[in-house]
């Protein structure tokens, strides 16, 4: 098996890489040079199979139209049976230019306008934004926050369920940003509240591959025949690939299906898919299980350092190493007022990690930072943070 060296550091700039390049996407005030330990994108570089099988599709010299194929499809579903034990049928994947362009599809081809649509906040913010563009309603299941474990509010999930004005919820599984892994009890209890009440489920799964060690993500199809499941699954976060558009929508439901073959072909026309996604696709599912594998090793080492870190330097900090994910959510507000240390890190110690209110207004006094890069991109990061809460303790 090949070694990879992930201590190594890369230049990314004049890329237009959105976290290097784009910082300012955050905040206006954002220097050239912050380190930018924000956004859900690796430090890694993609593995070698990956490049080589682009190079060669390349050098063919045809990058014309293109759809999935039987490799494609075979790719798909040799990673989830071999990883989950997860048997998807070739006729329900369906291709989506990525996560949140399927989402923004099923709002519009699912629900109704004025429909409540469910979120457990603090999540990830581009779910209210699609809610709120699509003209539906955002409903707040806040998860319940008990020593930095986060569970679901099940007496409230309940009570909203039972509204029928609301007609879906959105799964985030595992949870982006708190990290839980959703067990099997907790997946059941949320499915039979939705099959009792008739509320669509869209599983977003997308960090399903970024699990610690010892814990085991369940994909929510595997938990139950229930019927009006939609479940959201691509390669971005667990290979790297974040910038290209592509994911698998999984529907087996026969009249899902139909509703979103009339979303996405007859409303939007999305019939093909792109050349070099298809063979990115293909080469990752079925070569790159050892990449994921050590990244991912790596990954949960920096857990340990970036707890271990806080714990000597920071002990009063509030941190829980996430169940899943390659992104820490963290309080230091025993320390200071999360929004002087927000303004003080991006305006003089040149750190840019993300504003946990972004996620809802759980998320004040949080901030959401990846780990997913060399350790010593991280430890310079830890060390201006502890400069700039030094700073606003001494003064």
């Amino acid at each position: 098996m090949k070694k990879l060296n992930l201590d190594l550091l890369y230049d990314r700039k004049g890329t237009d890489c959105v976290k290097w390049d784009h910082k300012n996407f955050v905040d206006s005030r954002v220097s050239d040079n912050a380190l930018p330990l924000w956004l859900s994108d690796m430090e890694f570089k993609i593995a070698d199979e990956i490049t080589e099988a682009l190079i060669k599709r390349i050098e063919h010299g045809f990058l014309g139209h293109s759809m999935p194929g039987e490799n494609y499809f075979q790719a798909v579903q040799g990673w989830y049976k071999r990883r989950f034990n997860w048997t998807i049928k070739k006729d329900s994947i369906f291709y989506s230019p990525g996560v949140l362009p399927a989402l923004g599809f099923i709002l519009s081809g699912f629900t109704k306008e004025g429909d409540g649509i469910i979120i457990q906040e603090p999540v990830f913010y581009p779910f209210a934004e699609l809610i709120k563009g699509n003209n539906r309603k955002v409903v707040n299941n806040q998860l319940i926050n008990n020593d930095e474990h986060y569970s679901i509010d099940f007496s409230d999930l309940e009570r909203k369920v039972k509204d029928p004005n609301n007609t879906m919820l959105i799964l985030c599984s595992p949870h982006n940003p708190v990290g839980r892994v959703w067990t099997k009890e907790e997946l059941t209890k949320v499915i039979a509240l939705c099959r009792e009440n008739d509320v669509l489920i869209f599983s977003d799964e997308l960090h399903c591959d970024a699990t610690r060690f010892g814990v085991t993500h369940i994909p929510t199809m595997t938990v139950s025949d229930y019927s009006k499941i939609i479940t959201a699954v691509a390669l971005g976060k667990t290979f790297n690939v974040g910038g290209v558009p592509i994911s698998q929508i999984i529907i087996n439901d026969e009249n899902l299906k139909r509703i979103w073959y009339q979303e996405t072909r007859l409303k939007h026309y999305i019939s093909f898919a792109p050349p070099l996604d298809m063979i990115l696709t293909e080469t990752a599912y079925n070569k790159c299980d050892y990449w994921v594998d050590e990244v991912m090793k790596y990954v949960e080492d920096n857990f340990d350092f970036l707890e271990a870190y806080l714990q000597k330097h920071l002990p009063k900090t509030k941190f829980k190493k996430p169940e899943g994910t390659f992104l820490a959510w963290i309080n230091f507000g025993a320390y200071a007022d999360y929004n002087e240390l927000f303004d003080l890190l991006i305006t003089k110690y040149n750190v840019l990690i993300e504003n946990g209110r972004t996620f809802g207004e759980s998320g004040a006094g949080y901030f959401r930072m990846t780990v997913a890069c060399p350790r010593s991109m991280l430890k310079e990061g830890l060390e201006r943070i502890l400069s700039a809460i030094n700073e606003l303790t001494n003064s």
